[in-house]
Order: C-alpha cells, then sequence, then structure tokens
C-alpha cells in the first residue's frame, strides 16, 4: 500500500465576501501543476473543471494561456474559473486546474459584480503569496 504519509503539498486558501456572495479559493502546488477548488453561495458545488496550459505569446510578448473546459450541462461557474486558471497559469508558468462551482439562488447584478469582483481579488492574493512561495515549481 501507498505511504501517503510522507507527502506534503503545499497549500493556500482565502475567503471574500460574506453569506451568499461568500467565495473560497484553495490551491495545492502538486509539485508539478496547481490544483484549485474555487466554491461558494449559497449551493457550493462542482459545476466545471477548467484546465489552463501556460506558453509562450504568439505575439512575442509574454505568457499566455491554452485554456479547455469541462462544464456541467447548465453551469456557468467556468466562466470565473476561466479567468482564475489563465491569470495563474500565465503568471505561474505553471499548468493550472480549477474545479468550481458557485451558487446563490436569483443573484441580483450586483450580487453577480460581487461575486466576481471576490474570484477577481482570492486571484490577485493567491498569485501574490505564490509567488512568494519557494516551493513553486516552474515548468
Amino acid at each position: 500500500m501507498l505511504d501517503l504519509s510522507s507527502i506534503h503539498i503545499p497549500s493556500w486558501q482565502g475567503r471574500e465576501g460574506e453569506g451568499r456572495c461568500q467565495i473560497s479559493l484553495t490551491l495545492h502546488n502538486t509539485g508539478d501543476g496547481i490544483n484549485g477548488l474555487l466554491i461558494g453561495g449559497e449551493r457550493p458545488h462542482i459545476g466545471g473543471v477548467v484546465m489552463a496550459l501556460p506558453r509562450p505569446s504568439l505575439r512575442g510578448e509574454g505568457w499566455s494561456a491554452d485554456i479547455y473546459i469541462t462544464p456541467v450541462p447548465g453551469h456557468k461557474d467556468i466562466e470565473v474559473a476561466k479567468k482564475v486558471a489563465a491569470v495563474l497559469a500565465k503568471e505561474l508558468q505553471n499548468i493550472v486546474v480549477i474545479t468550481a462551482g458557485i451558487h446563490s439562488d436569483e443573484l441580483s447584478p450586483n450580487e453577480l459584480s460581487k461575486i466576481i469582483g471576490h474570484c477577481d481579488t482570492l486571484t490577485e492574493a493567491a498569485l501574490a503569496a505564490l509567488k512568494l512561495d519557494k516551493t513553486i515549481i516552474k515548468r
């Protein structure tokens, strides 16, 4: 049997907002990629998975990312997950997979804007923390 006691996976977790607009982002550095969970609202769930693969920009300026999505039919969680995964992959130059599930019934446009803003804030906070973390392995 595999001994998991010696495996150490560096992690980062953040939370923004409150109530039905609260969002949580948890990231795990696998050693060769970042695996994340972006959930929130009244009913966190699995609404889709996004994988971002970093690559040099086709314009020759910096980095970009190829994005692959697998949404659960009828779910739009992948829209915020795409942005989180792409930003992290480009900036960290590492594979990023984000599983997302955010749901609150009948969100107002203002609440939806708050949720998107919380996702952006969490992405920037995670990026700042991960850039300082010496355990991040670039490809």
